[in-house]
């Protein structure tokens, strides 16, 4: 298994929570998107590479799990890696934490293929691009409560 792929580091603003300073739930969607791009180029999916060879990422499936809230001003990170790669999709997880304390946040567990832009079609994944992501496969066997790392 692999190193977890830190993907994103932040800190909840004013203009991302509501009237009692608990950061709105689009701003988990936005970090985890965020963190999915990041998580992409680890792999050399980027968004030029995609428009040369006229693909996009299509999320087919994503769960979310909130375990507590952020409020404003809290200090926040996502670390993320692969779950599984097939043929034609990668599963992926995203871990957020609180950069303080280390308590987990929240997590995305996302599906996604890739599409061609002509028919929207799920296409093969490159072989090369699945053995990049299967050198990012991780597993979360730590401890409750334990620190990522």
């Amino acid at each position: 298994m692999s190193d977890w792929v830190k993907t994103f580091r932040g800190v909840v603003l004013a203009s991302e929570y509501d009237a009692a300073s608990h950061m709105n739930s689009r701003m988990y969607v936005s970090r985890f998107d965020q963190a999915t791009w990041l998580l992409l180029h680890a792999i050399g999916l980027t968004p030029t590479t995609m428009k040369e060879r006229r693909l996009r990422v299509a999320i087919v499936r994503q769960n979310f799990q909130f375990m507590r809230e952020l409020r404003g001003g809290e200090l926040v990170q996502v670390r993320s890696g692969f779950l599984a790669v097939g043929d034609k999709y990668f599963r992926f997880l995203h871990q957020m934490f609180d950069d303080e304390g280390g308590a987990m946040l929240a997590t995305c567990d996302s599906v996604a293929v890739q599409a061609a832009l002509d028919t929207s079609q799920s296409v093969p994944l490159e072989a090369a691009l699945r053995e990049r992501a299967k050198a990012h496969l991780v597993t979360d066997n730590r401890p409750e409560g334990a620190l990522p790392g």
